[in-house]
């Protein structure tokens, strides 16, 4: 009836909608890229280290981002947190102490997206997902690890958290897979 064919085309008209401000939102991440401002973030470590800084205004996380977070406690009692790829949870070693190499005490586990769901307004952030169905999302997804933001201020998140401080999100394409990191202090 001329119900339901209303409701299908209104949905479409809204899928068009999305994609737009998609589009608007990724082009905005590139022209920050291009124009060299300093004011975005992207990969799981530098985006959180933003993140903890308060310092993302728009959190640009891929809808379908495999991811789970970790909280650990170590030997001394200090938690530990983790956010690991569905690859790297096969590797034993990321539930392992840095230091020490004894296995670490799980506290919790959560699917990733489901956390930032929870925390995103306690840091002050705007969070938008994503898809890849368009050109500019798979090139967001692909390039950039899926997830990344838009920054209030310029930020080198590469200066921050000192030497030990290494990523843990890396895509299988990397030459070298970096040193696991502790995520102490963060949330």
């Amino acid at each position: 009836n001329g119900f339901d064919q209303a409701i299908n085309l209104s949905q479409e008209a809204l899928a068009n909608v999305k994609f737009v401000q998609e589009k608007k939102l990724i082009d905005k991440f590139f022209n920050e890229i291009s124009q060299d401002t300093g004011k975005i973030s992207y990969g799981m470590s530098d985006t959180l280290k933003a993140l903890d800084m308060g310092a993302v205004e728009t959190l640009i996380v891929w809808e379908n981002l495999e991811a789970t977070r970790y909280v650990f406690r170590d030997a001394d009692g200090s938690e530990v947190e983790r956010v690991l790829t569905p690859i790297q949870e096969s590797d034993r070693t990321n539930f392992l102490d840095s230091s020490t190499g004894a296995e670490l005490e799980l506290v919790s586990k959560e699917p990733f997206l489901e956390w930032m769901a929870e925390v995103y307004k306690q840091k002050g952030a705007i969070l938008e997902f994503i898809t890849d169905k368009s050109p500019e999302g798979s090139q967001f997804v692909t390039g950039f690890g899926g997830i990344g933001g838009l920054l209030r201020w310029q930020l080198d998140v590469t200066q921050l958290g000192g030497e030990n401080m290494d990523d843990l999100y890396y895509d299988d394409d990397d030459e070298e897979a970096p040193p696991e990191e502790d995520f102490d202090d963060y949330f």
